[in-house]
């Protein structure tokens, strides 16, 4: 899978930064924006610093933070896919904000930045819903007295390494910024995030962790805090 990829080359990186020993220069910034696809909302506020290592001014290990929501209309969600037995859970609507610790890489050239960066832990919030449970299939299972039911859930609230594993939430991007001056620049680029919700039922196959990815395009403006 692409996000596992991006995972283990993250860690290697972050295993090069730990024998580096002598950091030349760290920046850090602020972007603010939001993605959009389909009726669907991915706004989001983030800090990130880039430190630089002597001998490679052009590649720099980035870290930092991230608060972002999710906001769309009708939703189904599903069951992790290993487990999966054509059971869903239906919604009407998904509203759910978070706030994360992300960690990745950037290449700078002159007034151009490209990187990558992925949600390493965090929390997520949001109103609780009832959802809908269905299977497609007739075998009956451990949650068939729910079946056709509305379910009460809510979002995952604590999640680790959420891109990489499917019963957690979280979002990862790439990106081109461009620094218009000094003091401000414009950057453009693609997210794919997993939002998931938590029932207060254990239904089939013992799940209880439901979730949904989406992909959109994104902008943002983007503020340095110190050079």
């Amino acid at each position: 899978m692409k996000i596992i990829r991006l995972a283990v080359v993250l860690f290697l990186l972050s295993t090069v930064a730990s024998h580096a020993q002598y950091p030349s220069r760290v920046t850090s910034g602020v972007d603010l924006g939001t993605g959009y696809n389909d009726k669907a909302w991915a706004p989001s506020i983030g800090y990130h610093q880039e430190l630089s290592i002597n001998g490679f001014p052009w590649f720099n290990l980035t870290w930092g933070a991230r608060t972002a929501g999710y906001y769309t209309g009708e939703k189904t969600l599903l069951p992790k896919e290993s487990f999966s037995s054509g059971d869903s859970l239906k919604f009407g609507r998904l509203t759910v904000n978070s706030l994360s610790i992300l960690a990745g890489i950037t290449l700078k050239f002159g007034k151009w930045d490209i990187g990558a960066n992925t949600d390493i832990i965090g929390i997520a919030i949001g109103v609780k819903r009832k959802g809908l449970y269905t299977k497609n299939s007739f075998p009956q299972g451990e949650g068939s007295e729910y079946y056709n039911s509305l379910i009460p859930s809510s979002p995952n609230f604590f999640n680790v390494l959420p891109l990489g594993m499917d019963k957690n939430s979280g979002q990862s991007e790439v990106f081109v910024r461009y620094w218009i001056t000094n003091r401000i620049g414009v950057k453009a680029g693609y997210v794919h995030g997993r939002t998931t919700y938590k029932t207060d039922v254990k239904l089939d196959n013992n799940q209880n962790r439901f979730s949904t990815t989406y992909d959109m395009p994104y902008v943002s403006i983007c503020f340095p805090l110190y050079n």
